[in-house]
């Protein structure tokens, strides 16, 4: 898959999953353009990571989202890919209202689900006009195929970008754009650093929760995954069981409906 990329804007390159594939891509010869809303930290990545670009971003301002994507389009004519790793994810219990608030729950639909929508948006037509292979990744979620109660709001979202991959990945078949989804397991990160103490004790306690896998084991794993030809879903551990499962199910359904998702 790496062989069809040459300029990546990585979104959500700060932290995380974005971050580690920011710096693979990197280390894979290719023209990154990392976008974040953290000055500090892009300046940080720019400095140890030689010819890398930075631009500050923030996805949740949906109203300047296609100027700003604009912008980066006319100062990188030549992007041909995009990773949308930018997320957020909150721990919330609809039996007790106080443990969220409408602006959250609005606020993580948009930026897991509206914006990455929105990107796609306005950059296939960009990836359409350069006529040589692109690539549109989208990250979901091994909850998108096997939601827990805990996160009600960010499985929802997470389920919806695997819906809207598939069908823009039918949409696009016969385009020079792949669609990919990359969808993680649970992995270390900063995603749940605000609510952590409140997820083991609501999953009775450290013996009993689920332990999360480092971001290096991730990344070993997934990378090569990652470089398969024809892959869909790029999935591992917890998140592979679910995305075979789906793919196993629904795939032979899409094919009779004459869907390439």
């Amino acid at each position: 898959m790496s062989a069809n990329i040459s300029t990546i804007l990585v979104i959500g390159a700060t932290s995380g999953i974005g971050q580690a594939f920011t710096k693979h891509f990197h280390s894979k010869g290719k023209k990154i353009i990392a976008a974040g809303r953290r000055l500090d930290r892009l300046s940080a990545l720019k400095s140890t990571h030689a010819g890398l670009e930075t631009i500050q971003l923030d996805i949740e301002d949906i109203t300047n989202l296609d100027t700003n994507l604009q912008h980066i389009l006319t100062t990188y004519p030549s992007l041909d890919s995009v990773f949308i790793a930018a997320g957020k994810m909150d721990l919330c219990d609809f039996k007790d209202p106080s443990t969220t608030q409408t602006k959250n729950i609005a606020s993580e639909i948009t930026t897991n689900l509206t914006a990455t929508i929105s990107i796609a948006h306005t950059m296939i037509p960009h990836f359409i006009s350069l006529k040589k292979p692109t690539t549109l990744i989208t990250v979901s979620s091994g909850l998108a195929f096997i939601p827990v109660p805990y996160f009600p709001v960010y499985c929802a979202t997470k389920a919806g970008i695997h819906s809207f991959s598939v069908t823009l990945r039918t949409q696009l078949a016969d385009t020079n754009v792949n669609v990919l989804e990359v969808a993680p397991p649970y992995v270390a990160t900063e995603l749940d650093t605000k609510f952590k103490e409140r997820y083991i004790e609501a999953q009775g306690g450290a013996d009993k929760a689920r332990v999360p896998i480092s971001l290096e084991e991730y990344m070993a794993e997934v990378t090569g995954e990652f470089e398969k030809e024809g892959a869909k879903e790029v999935a591992v551990g917890f998140a592979k069981l679910g995305a075979d499962a789906w793919r196993g199910t629904f795939g032979p359904i899409l094919q009779n409906f004459g869907m390439k998702g």
